[in-house]
């Protein structure tokens, strides 16, 4: 990979990582602070399991933006990934990134025992379901053929797997 694309890729992952801080605390920040705000049923010190989610799912969040990064791609965006990534933890489950960005969103929903935020986590459930299903698998299918066909059947969609996919 060249110079320009080591740059493009970084800087277009960089863009992506600021659209998802907004998406995860400008956005919460609002609706956690809105007027018509409710919560739900006091949960006591399990709301502390929130910053732990938060954590995990950062952590998450930024592996598989280094996934994409080193392996000549950007998030979220076709036509600019150059190969199939089945690196880090994309090799336990198809989509990590969106399932670190629910587990950002349901830690504050938890921490905030805040009713709206779970369904703010539910749109975004929906939403990325929809993406997934009818935008990300038919792109990639086309674009890598069988090495996605072969990853796809071996690699659940949502609930990671145990055993680490080995690419063929």
């Amino acid at each position: 990979m060249s110079a320009k694309e080591t740059l493009v890729n970084t800087f277009g992952t960089l863009v992506v990582i600021v659209i998802a801080i907004i998406c995860a605390t400008v956005i919460p920040f609002e609706i956690i602070n809105s007027k018509s705000h409710t919560v739900f049923t006091d949960i006591g010190n399990f709301r502390f399991i929130g910053p732990v989610c938060i954590f995990i799912g950062v952590v998450g969040y930024l592996a598989c933006c280094w996934s994409f990064i080193a392996g000549k791609g950007m998030p979220a965006i076709e036509g600019m990934q150059k190969q199939l990534i089945v690196n880090g933890l994309y090799r336990f489950v198809r989509n990590p990134i969106y399932i670190s960005w629910y587990l950002i969103i349901f830690g504050e929903a938890v921490y905030f025992q805040s009713r709206d935020l779970l369904l703010y986590l539910l749109f975004w459930i929906v939403f990325f379901h929809i993406r997934v299903v009818f935008c990300e698998e038919p792109y990639l299918s086309v674009t890598f053929g069988e090495s996605y066909e072969s990853y796809r059947k071996s690699v659940p969609r949502w609930i990671p797997r145990l055993k680490a996919y080995l690419d063929q």
